[in-house]
């Protein structure tokens, strides 16, 4: 896996707060890995909310955040 490559698409990783499989930490150290001299690279935490946060009510919220950063990063 090339983390340094700056030949790719933006990446995102998101998470919810009490996220026990894929924690905030881990998304955000996953985030450093990926940094790379000209790629977008962010991570993104919603509070409150856990692994199964794409089927929890208010889902859409984190879906139109993830497509608004989707398309400011095309």
């Amino acid at each position: 896996m090339d983390f340094h490559n700056a030949d790719r698409a933006p990446l995102l990783f998101l998470s919810g707060e009490h996220d026990h499989l894929m924690p905030p930490k881990v998304q955000q150290s996953n985030a450093k890995h990926y940094k790379a001299e000209g790629a977008t690279t962010e991570a993104n935490v919603f509070p409150g909310r856990s692994h199964l946060m794409a089927v929890q009510e208010g889902w859409q919220e984190i879906a139109d955040y993830a497509l608004d950063w989707a398309l400011d990063h095309s």
